[in-house]
C-alpha cells in the first residue's frame, strides 16, 4: 500500500514539474519572439535614436520580467487550473496578434520608403541609406521565418484548448490531440536554433565561431 501511494505522490510530483516547465519555457518562448518583432519595429521607427532607447541593460531587464512573469504564473497553475487557462488564453494570442501588427506595419513602411527612393536608388545604387534598409529587410524576412514556425506550432494547441475548455466532453480523440499539439509546441523550442543558423548569418557565424573555440581550446 505504501508503495502504490509512494508511487502516485511520484507521478503528482512529475505532472506539477512538467506544468512548470512546459509552461515556463512555452511562456518565455512566446514572449522573446513578441519582443523581437517589436525590437525590429523600433529599429525602423526610431532610426538613429534606437541605440538610445533600447540599451543594453533594458533589455536585460525585459528578459529578467518575461522569465519572472512565467516563473510566478506557472507556479500558481498548480494550485489553480484557471490560471494556467487564463496564461495561455491571453498569453498565446496577445503574443500573436502583437507580433503580426509589428511585422505588419514594418512591411507597410518598408514598401512605402521603397516607392518613396526607388528612382534615388538605380541612380545610387551604393548608397549608405539603400544599403542599410536592404540588410535591414534581410533580418525581419529572417525573424518572420521564425515567427512563422511559431504562429504554425502553436496555433493547433490554442485551438485545442479552445475546444478542450468549451466542450462538453473530453473524448480520446480530444486526448490525442491534445497530445500531438503539445508535441507541436515542444518541437517549435527544437526548430527555432536551427531557423536561427539557417536564416540569420550573424548567428550562423557566431555558432561557428563558439564551436570553433570549444574543439580548439584545451580542457583546463
Amino acid at each position: 500500500m505504501s508503495v502504490v501511494h509512494e508511487h502516485g505522490s511520484l507521478c503528482h510530483y512529475a505532472a506539477e514539474t512538467d506544468i512548470i516547465t512546459s509552461s515556463l519555457l512555452c511562456g518565455v518562448s512566446l514572449l522573446t519572439m513578441t519582443a523581437i518583432s517589436v525590437d525590429r519595429l523600433l529599429v525602423l521607427l526610431l532610426g538613429l535614436r534606437y541605440k538610445e532607447i533600447v540599451t543594453l541593460k533594458r533589455i536585460y531587464i525585459t528578459v529578467a520580467t518575461f522569465w519572472l512573469f512565467c516563473l510566478v504564473a506557472s507556479i500558481c497553475a498548480i494550485f489553480d487550473q484557471l490560471i494556467i487557462v487564463l496564461y495561455y488564453w491571453v498569453l498565446i494570442p496577445l503574443s500573436l496578434l502583437i507580433s503580426l501588427a509589428s511585422y505588419t506595419k514594418i512591411f507597410c513602411t518598408i514598401r512605402h520608403h521603397q516607392a518613396q527612393v526607388q528612382d534615388h536608388v538605380q541612380q545610387q545604387p551604393r548608397q549608405p541609406n539603400a544599403l542599410h534598409m536592404t540588410r535591414y529587410r534581410k533580418a525581419v524576412h529572417s525573424a518572420l521565418w521564425v515567427q512563422l514556425a511559431l504562429v504554425v506550432c502553436y496555433t493547433p494547441f490554442f485551438i485545442v484548448g479552445i475546444v478542450a475548455t468549451y466542450g462538453k466532453t473530453y473524448s480520446s480523440h480530444l486526448s490525442v490531440a491534445f497530445a500531438m499539439a503539445t508535441i507541436l509546441v515542444y518541437f517549435n523550442s527544437t526548430l527555432n536554433p536551427f531557423l536561427y543558423c539557417w536564416k540569420i548569418s550573424e548567428v550562423r557565424r557566431a555558432m561557428k565561431q563558439t564551436i570553433r573555440q570549444a574543439l580548439c581550446c584545451p580542457w583546463s
